[in-house]
């Protein structure tokens, strides 16, 4: 058991070492209860004798359940064969206890004393409940322990699951990603334009960007910006004078960090919706801001006449990933709302960063 952290090494492994708190604790036991028992007469050499007389039978006892019964029935779950090994052990250990008491010690350190029957029920019950002493302390720590570890492992796992499942939800995003960018270079390929070289090197950068940042755990914020002014990019030369793109960007990009790929599947999001059925000029506002260590997304677009059911909309895969990505990484830490209109289509994210 550590007892201490590991900050002073050769004091953390002496107090630490098992087997230096095992004999620390039998030395203090004895020590306790011969002074306990020492007092009425003063004798505490006779008393510490008397002790170590029962000291083998004790420690068997203490060994027996927490190194046999607790790993074999207990920690199993296996309640009622753990109490009952337990009442067995026990009973064994006053009845040694008591032959003991009976024919060594009382004859050679009392031997005024008068014989009380050796195996009489009350008798066997009073030194069971005794034995609880040497019982208690062991037992307890062992206990402990055995539910530290049980919760160290479910934190493990948890984290685990969580990464995980994080891992799956990225390799879930970049392919969509990855399938609307190449769409758009399908479309300008179909139409011979000279953009399409404009669009293969804006779509290098995203590829080496979700290749090589968005494994982390986060990502400088400004190349997650960087990203988003590429896909961009992209959009508009795929959708020329069609879209009216408002970018704003202010607070510092610099000094903060963010799970990748978060914003811009909100930022894909605006364009399908408001490009679904476009029969004039569709229009995306964003807004991306830091400030005090919050980060803030607001975006804002149209939404066509002819889109025949909004709530539709809102559901596509990598909106619905990017929302679990949120619960789990900033858990308590964002705010996310999500409006619709007849003409608007509403996203406002903040996260603490």
């Amino acid at each position: 058991m550590n007892i201490i952290t590991q900050d002073n090494r050769w004091l953390g492994r002496v107090i630490n070492n098992r087997w230096i708190q095992h004999i620390l604790y039998w030395i203090i036991y004895i020590a306790f209860f011969a002074y306990a028992w020492g007092t009425y007469d003063a004798d505490f050499v006779k008393t510490i004798n008397v002790e170590l007389v029962n000291l083998p039978n004790k420690m068997i006892l203490v060994y027996t359940v927490i190194y046999y019964l607790y790993p074999k029935f207990l920690f199993k779950g296996k309640i009622w064969k753990f109490l009952l090994s337990f009442t067995i052990s026990i009973l064994i250990a006053a009845i040694l206890q008591r032959i003991a008491d009976n024919f060594f010690v009382v004859d050679i350190f009392f031997p005024n004393w008068e014989k009380v029957d050796t195996f009489t029920l009350s008798v066997l019950i009073q030194t069971a409940i005794n034995l609880g002493a040497v019982l208690a302390l062991p037992m307890t720590i062992k206990l402990m322990e055995y539910i530290a570890k049980v919760q160290q492992n479910e934190q493990i796992l948890a984290k685990e699951k969580l990464e995980a499942e994080l891992a799956f939800l990225r390799n879930q995003i970049q392919p969509h990603f990855l399938f609307n960018t190449l769409n758009s270079l399908y479309a300008l390929i179909l139409k011979k334009s000279d953009q399409s070289l404009d669009v293969v090197l804006k779509l290098s950068e995203l590829l080496r960007y979700m290749l090589y940042e968005t494994n982390s755990s986060r990502v400088d914020l400004r190349k997650e910006i960087m990203s988003i002014h590429n896909y961009l990019d992209l959009e508009k030369v795929r959708y020329g004078q069609r879209v009216d793109i408002s970018l704003n960007i202010w607070g510092d990009m610099e000094k903060n960090s963010i799970a990748p790929m978060l914003i811009l599947p909100f930022i894909e999001n605006s364009f399908k919706h408001s490009t679904q059925g476009i029969d004039g000029i569709a229009w995306i506002t964003i807004e991306i801001g830091v400030k005090e260590q919050y980060f803030t997304l607001k975006i804002e677009n149209s939404i066509p006449k002819e889109s025949a059911d909004i709530k539709a909309m809102v559901g596509g895969i990598g909106l619905r990933n990017v929302k679990r990505r949120l619960s789990l990484i900033y858990p308590e830490r964002h705010d996310l709302k999500i409006e619709t209109d007849t003409s608007s289509y509403n996203v406002f994210l903040k996260i603490e960063l």
